[in-house]
């Protein structure tokens, strides 16, 4: 034992009731738990403060140490590392009320990395550019705690001596830092931090949202590429502020962005306050980025929230335009237009006076559309915003546009929403061709045939110059119909509409046979008593059980009168997102029972007319008592569903969120006890005499 170690012993025996081996046996204690790197002077020194000795050393020795020597608890160590990433201070909150400011930076040596917080005055070390990344660095007099994942962290504060680019010997060893970029196609969701630079192809202006706190945040969106590709930056709360400065051709230098899947599992960049931007950096890698050039993007480009798009379409078809009226009672006017190219085809909505560009197009025109922007829209599907900023030109000269293609679907596959699809199927039934006045005075045609497959049975509505078909058409006959979409009927169930783009043949060659009508039909009447536990995904069918429950949740919905849009809620003034605009929402009913029939249940959902007639009240009734006062459970007590039997038929789907399936109710029955029993009866005459 050296002899500044024996005078602070006997100081220790000489002020305390502790003998020699006492201490001795402390200080061996001390060291084995600081992991051997304090000395028997250092540890010597702890004692004596521990018991509340006065020496006049009061800081313990201790050697110089390797990031992998680091453990829990240390103090008044001397570490070397080279910063491979330094975060952006922040201000903190402290309990007085005083405010702080906190920065982290990661060292690395030969034997690993670890985590530096860095305290107060000592955030300007990064803010004033002396600790940056490759920077070697040596930090007296830091102590370790346990960070909040678990691991080790260095934390550096006033009383802690720092020299950036020391020479210290340890510095020799220090594995270089790659200042090399991560490429935007090279992204990984499972990087914890990247580092990219890259020129801005589009700015949106940020927007405010409301987190789950209550407290308001603000999000803005840039786009970046580089050589290799391009993503999506998201920046949040104060980092917005670059959005206000940045142009498009401008390069960014980001650091610490984190990596996350974005729309349609591709890979975006999120950018917050541990990050750090630099606009327009003088580099070599900034030099040799691509050229911003402004081009035209095909419809599978496009993405909700873009701020500028650019995009030349074919027409597929329009729709009449909606008045309406905005909070401050002026009115405004909308009307959608559906777009398609090679790619894909996307709805674009023409607000106010574009409508009026709107109402000239025609199926079929070429649309030229420049400094529109995206939204997300129905089935979260991006929908493009023309609005008086946007420039339009239709049918410009020298530009052609593929059609898109369509896409063959099963009858039972079909869900409202879906544009260019292809549907065979054999006529079931057909209805006469009727004549309506349309707004502008005119005569119209429309008639509908009901065609069915293996799957399924749907109804199909032809308009105008595709309805003259309806007059060759037999039950039996089998009909190919390209270029359809597919809207929601009167109970929630999708049916086919094919317009002047549509094309429908008569007994075309076909891959695959189809069952004859006789088995379509009685596939159907086969399925009206289905069981339960035989239920699969995509099948349309019939189930007879008893309600078992009802969810007791409000059972009506609101959607924009203007643009249709779910508006997720019950007020007597609604914000539609899509329209932006203050609306008096319409009102729809839904309802959601538990049906089992003794095999299984099954969740049985409830749209429009068929939820009214459960609940034995209107949506408009529903929204009235609830405007008045009236509490949800209370619609539900006078219905008294639960032990009652019904007969629902429908499509069965996958619902994704509670990952099982629901039947989608196209008709819903409650059954009478005589005609039951009248069904069972013929039912056991036709079977065989052996069963």
């Amino acid at each position: 034992m050296d002899e500044k170690a024996e005078k602070i012993i006997q100081k220790i025996t000489e002020e305390t009731d502790k003998n020699k081996e006492q201490i001795l046996n402390e200080i061996e204690e001390l060291q084995e738990k600081l992991g051997g790197f304090v000395t028997e002077e250092g540890a010597a020194n702890i004692l004596a403060k521990n018991n509340g000795v006065s020496i006049e050393r009061d800081e313990p020795d201790v050697n110089k140490l390797l990031i992998e020597d680091i453990s829990e608890g240390m103090s008044n160590i001397d570490i070397v590392g080279r910063v491979t990433r330094a975060f952006e201070p922040t201000t903190f909150q402290r309990k007085d009320g005083s405010k702080g400011k906190v920065a982290n930076i990661v060292l690395k040596d030969k034997t690993g990395e670890i985590k530096t917080v860095l305290w107060g005055k000592m955030t300007k070390l990064i803010t004033e550019g002396e600790l940056e990344r490759g920077v070697p660095v040596r930090f007296e007099k830091v102590y370790v705690r346990d960070g909040q994942d678990g691991s080790n962290e260095i934390h550096v504060n006033a009383r802690t001596e720092v020299e950036p680019y020391t020479d210290d010997e340890r510095a020799e060893d220090l594995p270089q830092v790659s200042d090399t970029k991560t490429k935007l196609a090279e992204l990984n969701p499972e990087s914890e931090y990247v580092d990219v630079i890259g020129r801005v192809t589009s700015v949106s202006e940020p927007k405010e949202f409301e987190r789950a706190d209550k407290s308001t945040g603000k999000v803005a969106n840039i786009r970046i590429m580089d050589n290799s590709g391009r993503t999506r930056v998201s920046l949040w709360d104060d980092k917005t502020e670059i959005a206000e400065s940045l142009e498009e051709g401008d390069s960014v230098l980001i650091e610490n962005a984190t990596v996350k899947e974005g729309y349609k599992d591709s890979i975006e960049l999120s950018v917050n306050r541990r990050s750090r931007v630099v606009e327009n950096p003088q580099t070599e890698e900034s030099n040799q980025l691509p050229e911003f050039e402004k081009k035209k993007l095909k419809i599978e480009d496009i993405e909700p929230d873009l701020p500028t798009v650019d995009l030349a379409a074919r027409v597929q078809r329009t729709t009449s335009p909606n008045e309406f009226t905005r909070e401050d009672g002026s009115s405004g006017r909308v009307m959608n237009v559906i777009l398609g190219d090679e790619t894909g085809t996307i709805r674009a909505s023409f607000w106010s006076d574009m409508v009026d560009t709107g109402k000239k197009l025609s199926s079929g025109d070429i649309l030229l559309i420049e400094n529109a922007n995206s939204s997300k829209g129905m089935r979260d599907q991006p929908e493009i915003r023309v609005n008086q900023r946007t420039n339009l030109e239709i049918n410009p000269e020298n530009l052609e546009i593929e059609e898109p293609e369509s896409e063959m679907v099963r009858i039972s596959d079909i869900e409202p929403g879906l544009d260019s699809i292809e549907i065979v199927g054999r006529v079931i039934d057909k209805s006469e061709i009727n004549e309506f006045e349309k707004d502008e005075g005119e005569t119209g045609k429309v008639g509908s045939v009901n065609i069915g497959d293996e799957s399924g049975t749907i109804r199909a509505t032809l308009w105008e110059e595709k309805s003259k078909i309806i007059e060759k058409l037999e039950k039996g006959d089998i009909i190919k119909i390209k270029n359809a979409y597919s809207v929601a009927g009167n109970y929630g169930g999708p049916e086919i509409q094919v317009e002047e783009r549509g094309e429908i043949s008569k007994n075309p060659q076909i891959e695959k046979e189809l069952p004859p009508v006789d088995e379509i039909n009685e596939n159907v009447s086969d399925l009206s008593r289905v069981e339960v536990e035989e239920a699969e995904e995509g099948s349309q069918i019939k189930i007879r059980g008893t309600i078992v429950k009802i969810f007791k949740r409000k059972p009506i919905f609101n959607v924009c009168p203007n643009c249709g849009r779910n508006l997720g809620k019950e007020d007597s003034e609604n914000v539609c997102e899509n329209c932006e605009e203050t609306v008096t929402p319409d009102h729809r009913a839904v309802v959601n029972l538990i049906v089992d029939d003794g095999t299984d249940s099954i969740r049985v959902v409830a749209f429009a007319e068929l939820a009214e007639k459960i609940l034995g009240k209107t949506a408009e009734e529903i929204s009235n008592s609830l405007t008045g006062g009236l509490e949800t459970s209370e619609i539900y007590e006078d219905i008294e569903a639960e032990g009652k039997e019904i007969i629902a038929g429908g499509t069965v789907q996958k619902d994704d969120y509670f990952d099982q399936l629901e039947l989608r109710a196209q008709e819903i029955e409650f059954p009478n006890p005589l005609e039951e029993t009248k069904r069972i009866l013929e039912e056991l005459e036709t079977e065989p005499e052996n069963i």
